[in-house]
């Protein structure tokens, strides 16, 4: 076979991996999407490019594994200082009992809450298992500085020993700590006895049952055992679910951490931020929360199922859809504005009006609305938006399937096709970059040309994602056929590095920009600060590793903070720029 004809032959498949970009099949004839103003329409002009393609080399199946700095814990732990109100010092940090500091290679496969016919009560704390065979004789160890208020080798008689810790706290809040089923050999400590954190307070025993730990953490009984079960919910009576309180207490006290809120569901929303106020979904209400300290400022409550929210640009209006068709406006204080409906039978999609008003697809149409419902025009023809951004007075969007493309739309509803292509879209240096599971694109804004810059391993791009940094250097986290990973294309599209993060958890992390940093939240919850030159990485803040359903979500504030809800549990506000001084710091000790 000659070189020419080789050539032609890859040339072929170049030009076929475009064309089935997002599951497009080879280019077929097209209905032109149809434009109708109100009250009169116009036309739309369109631009369809001649792709041209120059890839550089195909990632490899797996990369390099990212290297992960971490100082949080090196600059957190203290040692304990006497003071008033707690004579064993007060709590640095607080880790598990069993496994520590983060319960590894323990389970507790009898958790809090647990409703047991045998004990005729619901469980007032955690059995925790070791998983590398027996747990009889395994060390516990102390979850923090503190002072034993109760040590019997005997406490719970057959049932073993029992120590009783308690806590102080920086803010002067205390908790007790409870170990339970103890080795009677093993509990030496008295009342009395200052403890710190990581001390051995006795080994597992013997117990009736399997040997195991039963751990507790509650606010009161500090001199006796108490029952282990409850016949009522324990935390009316002053239980505290022990992982869930020391995760929480971790993130609380994390470095740069401004505040923290709970969330009630898994299935919370962040829709933006306008002025100074967080605008999320949570429990069938659309709330607003002052971003400098999380407190409530005003809720409303949604009807019907939510399918998509949108701030619009301006952001002095909130837009939700339901799964029923029904859209519905609010202003920046929660006062509904308008109602309208488009049937049940549809499930509007939004995007942002440029110059303020939203922009609605229902069946295979985009419809402009102004932010007093005003209808503007409509485009018929056209396939349901993927993903979106805003560009100065024009908006991009991208479609996907079968009739994959990216075009622009300005306000008065003129029409560009840029590519016939889409995907995940961003734009630097005045191009525009587009992911999707075939390659990474760049479409030169001027003249639509499109250039491969990096054909990928097929996968699931629905959960990845794309950002570009201040300095143009485009960041991309894709979940290919063999591997999870972040790929960094320099400012003219040739590969800067890969790195692995299968290691951070079931998905994708999620990348989010903040000033000049790029950083990433995992599965996990963990926020790590990505150097965009090397590929490695610094973690800023330590998730609860694993503990809820949900995804993941971020946005950053005019202020320079960072919040987030990882995975439906906690809302978290931190100011990355105090943990990266604390990271470096302790570094450079």
């Amino acid at each position: 076979m000659t070189r020419a004809i080789i050539g032609r032959s890859l040339a072929l498949i170049i030009t076929a991996l475009a064309a089935v970009a997002c599951g497009q099949p080879a280019p077929t004839p097209e209905a032109t999407p149809r434009v109708t103003a109100m009250p009169a329409p116009t036309d739309t002009p369109t631009s369809t490019p001649t792709p041209t393609f120059t890839p550089t080399s195909t990632p490899t199946p797996t990369a390099v594994p990212m290297a992960i700095g971490d100082d949080l814990r090196a600059s957190r732990l203290a040692t304990p200082m006497s003071k008033r109100g707690a004579p064993c010092g007060v709590v640095d940090i607080l880790d598990f009992p069993v496994g520590p500091p983060d319960g590894n290679n323990y389970r507790a496969p009898w958790p809090f809450g647990y409703l047991s016919d045998r004990y005729n009560g619901i469980h007032a704390g955690e059995d925790w298992i070791s998983l590398s065979g027996s747990s009889l004789g395994k060390p516990v160890y102390a979850i923090g500085h503190g002072t034993v208020t109760y040590a019997q080798p005997l406490g719970w008689g057959i049932d073993q020993g029992v120590v009783i810790i308690r806590h102080v706290f920086n803010d002067g809040h205390t908790i007790l700590s409870f170990y339970g089923h103890l080795d009677p050999s093993s509990v030496v400590l008295k009342a009395g006895d200052c403890v710190k954190r990581g001390d051995q307070v006795g080994a597992i025993g013997n117990p009736r049952g399997r040997p195991h730990l039963h751990f507790e953490i509650r606010q009161h009984m500090p001199d006796q055992p108490g029952p282990g079960y409850w016949p009522v919910d324990p935390t009316l009576a002053g239980w505290k679910s022990p992982t869930a309180y020391i995760w929480a207490d971790r993130m609380r006290t994390s470095p740069g951490v401004k505040w923290t809120r709970t969330f009630t569901s898994t299935d919370s929303i962040g829709l933006g931020v306008i002025d100074n106020s967080l605008i999320a979904f949570d429990d069938q209400k659309l709330i607003a929360l002052n971003a400098d300290d999380g407190t409530l400022q005003w809720s409303q409550t949604i009807t019907g199922t939510l399918h998509r929210t949108l701030v619009d640009a301006t952001g002095s209006s909130i837009y939700i859809s339901t799964i029923t068709g029904t859209l519905e406006a609010f202003d920046a204080s929660g006062t509904l504005r308008w109602q309208m409906n488009f049937g049940e039978t549809t499930r509007p999609v939004l995007m942002p009006l440029p110059g303020g008003g939203v922009i609605v697809h229902v069946d295979q149409q985009l419809i402009g609305l102004s932010a007093s419902a005003d209808r503007l025009w409509q485009i018929d023809q056209i396939a349901a938006p993927f993903d979106w951004l805003l560009q100065d007075d024009r908006l991009i969007f991208s479609t996907s399937g079968d009739q994959a493309a990216t075009y622009s739309l300005d306000r008065s509803s003129q029409l560009i096709k840029l590519a016939d292509i889409g995907g995940r879209l961003t734009i630097s240096r005045d191009q525009f970059f587009i992911y999707n599971p075939t390659g990474i694109y760049r479409i030169n804004a001027v003249t639509h040309s499109v250039d491969l810059l990096l054909p990928l391993d097929s996968g699931s791009f629905d959960t990845g994602r794309l950002v570009a940094a201040y300095d143009g250097t485009l960041i991309v986290a894709h979940r290919g056929l063999f591997d999870r990973r972040l790929i960094a294309l320099k400012p003219d599209g040739t590969l800067r590095w890969e790195r692995s993060v299968s290691e951070l958890g079931r998905t994708v992390p999620r990348l989010v920009t903040l000033g000049q940093r790029v950083y990433a939240i995992t599965f996990d919850g963990d926020v790590l600060l990505i150097d965009t030159d090397t590929g490695h990485a610094q973690r800023i803040f330590d998730g609860a590793s694993a503990l809820l359903p949900g995804e993941a979500w971020a946005m950053a504030t005019r202020t320079g903070r960072m919040i987030f809800d990882f995975r439906g549990g906690t809302l978290v506000a931190i100011d990355p720029r105090v943990a990266i001084n604390i990271d470096e710091a302790v570094h450079d000790q």
